[in-house]
């Protein structure tokens, strides 16, 4: 679709659905730009533009085409326009958020003499930025009044969606929902409410692994006064009345499960929460979702069974299918690995402050050979030992402490979920070799294939 003359623009205003717009044109097969920015800037003047960048994709959204919607349809003859806009005061409420002195400060000197044409400051004032709103969507309709065909005005936040922009674009509706990205309820979550969640929940999977390594440690002539936790008879009777291991272990996860979906859906009811022990909805209702929430309990190949595991709790919030807010804590490490979309990664060690996660770049050995059974494969003689969690294993691939790529196999969404957020934010992804693409969630099966990072 790279034709240097028709071209798609969205021209609405940052906070209005450019992302959502984005993402609905790259689903279409458009090759989309989102936020090119400016490194210099002329008001009016096209070569403020990387016209390269231009010349060789398809669609565009966000600062600066707004600004210059005009001169791109004199350069872009046939050319096809799309004006998201949104309610005033919805609108409003996202750039005060949005456009503070902080962000005026990191923006170069272009970006701030745009803003300044367009909305008269570069600091939020909402006399300004109600005037300008009104001002350039006024200008846009004037603009295009013998020209109906050539452009779309989408209300994103109201509902419009896949009927309104396929009509236009004349192309088919896809069997997906329409994406609602960067939707304000969801960029504004706190992370460290949702990591004192996994770690709250970390710590009680921690003690239960204790009782059972208390109480097993005993039959294979182990002190298990080195858990911490001395075998009274009393202790012993108790661990057989709540069931031995996989009695104490399942209880462990149930209690564990509600407790993440319960604090999930506090923090927001409107986002629903899949589980790895609670994923009962229907693949016809899911499939409406644009958000929702990947839990899963305890990650580990053996459970609490086996001494020495290193288990983690995993948390990711998918959008549209990608994971854009993941979380892995490994409680015996006390270790926590995070991120957010729009930020970096991030570890935390044993109550440290967050570090940076720097991606371990080299990934040009070639993949390790699959294995039959569920897990990791690799080549035995080249890799450290592998954690049973696979979402550790993922992090810590993506941070260069293994020696060489890992390939997952047999693996369910829940289980990568929040790492391949925390890796890519890190700068790599997770690629599932069936199709040779990224990953993506919320399938009907929740069955990941085999991946591997790249």
């Amino acid at each position: 679709m790279n034709s240097s003359q028709s071209k798609i623009f969205g021209i609405g205003l940052s906070k209005t659905g450019t992302t959502s717009l984005a993402r609905a044109l790259e689903i279409l097969g458009y090759k989309t730009r989102d936020y090119l920015g400016v490194s210099r800037y002329s008001s009016g003047d096209l070569s403020s533009i990387d016209l390269d960048v231009i010349d060789t994709n398809d669609a565009f959204t966000d600062t600066p085409v707004p600004s210059f919607y005009r001169e791109l349809d004199a350069r872009y003859p046939d050319s096809r326009f799309i004006l998201t806009i949104r309610d005033t005061d919805g609108w409003l409420q996202s750039c005060k958020k949005q456009f503070t002195r902080k962000l005026a400060e990191k923006l170069n000197n272009a970006s701030n003499q745009l803003f300044m044409d367009l909305y008269g400051c570069t600091v939020f004032d909402e006399r300004k930025f109600r005037r300008a709103y009104a001002n350039f969507t006024r200008g846009v309709d004037q603009y295009f009044i013998n020209r109906p065909q050539d452009l779309l005005i989408m209300d994103i936040a109201a509902g419009d969606g896949w009927e309104e922009l396929c009509a236009f674009l004349k192309v088919p509706i896809p069997d997906i929902p329409f994406p609602r990205a960067n939707v304000t309820r969801i960029r504004w979550l706190d992370i460290n409410k949702i990591i004192v969640i996994a770690q709250k929940a970390g710590n009680e999977i921690q003690r239960a692994h204790k009782i059972i390594q208390a109480n097993t440690a005993g039959h294979k002539g182990r002190k298990s006064e080195k858990h911490g936790m001395a075998r009274t008879a009393f202790e012993r009777a108790r661990y057989v009345v709540l069931g031995g291991a996989d009695g104490i272990q399942q209880a462990a996860i149930k209690r564990v499960d509600r407790s993440i979906r319960k604090s999930l859906t506090e923090l927001n009811p409107r986002i629903p929460v899949v589980s790895r022990h609670n994923n009962s909805t229907s693949f016809s209702e899911r499939r409406k979702w644009n958000h929702f929430w990947l839990v899963d309990p305890l990650d580990s190949n053996a459970g609490l069974l086996a001494p020495g595991e290193d288990l983690t709790i995993n948390i990711a919030l998918i959008e549209d299918r990608k994971p854009v807010l993941g979380i892995v804590y490994a409680p015996e490490k006390n270790t926590t690995y995070f991120t957010m979309t729009g930020k970096d990664a991030f570890r935390i060690e044993a109550g440290g402050e967050p570090e940076i996660i720097e991606a371990y770049a080299a990934r040009d050995q070639k993949l390790p050979a699959h294995t039959e059974q569920g897990g990791i494969s690799h080549r035995a003689q080249e890799c450290s030992p592998q954690p049973a969690s696979r979402a550790l294993s993922m992090c810590l691939a993506a941070e260069g402490k293994l020696d060489t790529a890992i390939s997952l196999t047999n693996t369910m969404e829940w289980e990568t979920a929040g790492a391949h957020a925390v890796i890519k934010a890190a700068g790599m992804t997770v690629i599932n070799c069936g199709t040779n693409s990224e990953l993506t969630y919320n399938k009907e099966d929740f069955r990941t294939g085999t991946l591997t990072i790249k």
